[in-house]
């Protein structure tokens, strides 16, 4: 699991930021271009790596730089470093510092330092830190993109011209690829379960394609299915089949895009319950039902022993360069939310209009 990370130079941060990761639940509240999709890719890039480095066969900090940047490259899905870097410092050197724990990987054994500096490539990347210990436990990034649909022609490209997909995707069409497995326990049953009840099914896997099964039907080709419910059923896919587990870090970039406000509650519940069974999870969003919805959930007795974090992203007034960070463990700890901002000042408007009195007409 990710705990710290300290950044400098990179993208949109141009300054040096701090950012602080519990075990349970992770919220990284931001506009567009706030940066918070780049923040979840950093962090998927170093877990990912991490997780690797149980099985390397070169030990040398050579092989595990050119490791580290093919990973960088590939989740952000860019062709050199230097598109990395923040543009709004010349000649940018970006600085990178984070710490992970995990099973039988105590606080400060699993620390990670790299640098590269915009304009080299190849030898660019620096790592000053080299972790002790690397992390077992596996990461799950889950893209805005909806995999299912497309998952034939992932898979058929990926094993041909892996180089060519970003990391997130081909990940994970590879954890889709796997059996399934016997019915997870516990709490990880639960969300199993709850995914299901969203779904009115469950998702199966026939010679390559997706299929949607309920009750006393046939089996639904995807394609017919409404495209939030594909990106749930994801999850349902790895719960069944074991890739999303206890000590897993799930990784999820606006979970609630394309679902009805009325299934938010559901999903909710259903990230709540990862939670308690010991997932580590990191999701994006700037939708303010579902903040307020977690905020709900969280507060609720069941939850209490589930740790949270908020971290809201704002960028810098117009003509500064930058983003200002707040964060803490209740929403109400970020400075600035502009989902609500812009929910309030539209309430004006239509109050205004006279739109929100109620009356009866003659």
């Amino acid at each position: 699991m990710i705990r710290k990370l300290t950044v400098e130079g990179i993208t949109v941060f141009p300054g040096r930021e701090s950012f602080s990761f519990v075990p349970g639940m992770n919220v990284i509240v931001g506009g567009n271009d706030s940066g918070k999709s780049h923040l979840m890719k950093l962090c998927y890039a170093i877990c990912k790596w991490s997780h690797g480095g149980t099985r390397r066969d070169l030990p040398e900090v050579w092989a595990e730089e050119k490791r580290l940047r093919q990973d960088l490259l590939r989740v952000f899905g860019t062709h050199e470093l230097t598109s990395l870097t923040s543009r709004s410092v010349p000649d940018c050197r970006a600085a990178v510092r984070a710490s992970m724990e995990g099973e039988k990987v105590p606080p400060g054994s699993a620390e990670l330092a790299f640098h590269f500096s915009a304009g080299q490539e190849e030898d660019g990347l620096r790592i000053t830190t080299v972790p002790d210990r690397y992390v077992a436990e596996n990461c799950v990034f889950i893209p805005p993109r909806e995999i299912l649909s497309i998952y034939p022609c992932y898979v058929q490209a990926g094993k041909r011209y892996p180089e060519l997909l970003d990391t997130a995707s081909w990940e994970l069409c590879r954890a889709l690829e796997a059996e399934p497995a016997a019915r997870p326990a516990g709490e990880l049953h639960q969300a199993l379960r709850l995914v299901e009840k969203l779904l009115s099914g469950h998702l199966m896997r026939r010679n390559g394609h997706f299929f949607l099964k309920r009750h006393a039907q046939e089996p639904l080709e995807l394609n017919l299915i409404a495209e939030g419910f594909k990106r749930i059923g994801t999850l349902g896919l790895l719960l069944g089949n074991g890739t999303v587990r206890a000590g897993t870090t799930l990784f999820w970039d606006e979970p609630e895009m394309n679902i009805n406000t009325t299934h938010l509650p559901l999903l909710v519940n259903i990230l709540t319950a990862l939670c308690r069974a010991g997932v580590q999870l990191v999701l994006t969003t700037h939708s303010l039902f579902l903040l307020r919805e977690l905020v709900i959930q969280l507060a609720g007795e069941q939850n209490a022993g589930v740790t949270r974090r908020f971290t809201g992203l704002q960028p810098m007034a117009r003509g500064r360069e930058g983003i200002r960070v707040s964060a803490g463990t209740e929403l109400s700890d970020l400075s600035y939310i502009d989902s609500l901002e812009a929910e309030m000042e539209q309430a004006d408007r239509y109050l205004g209009m006279g739109l929100g009195e109620t009356g009866s007409a003659d």
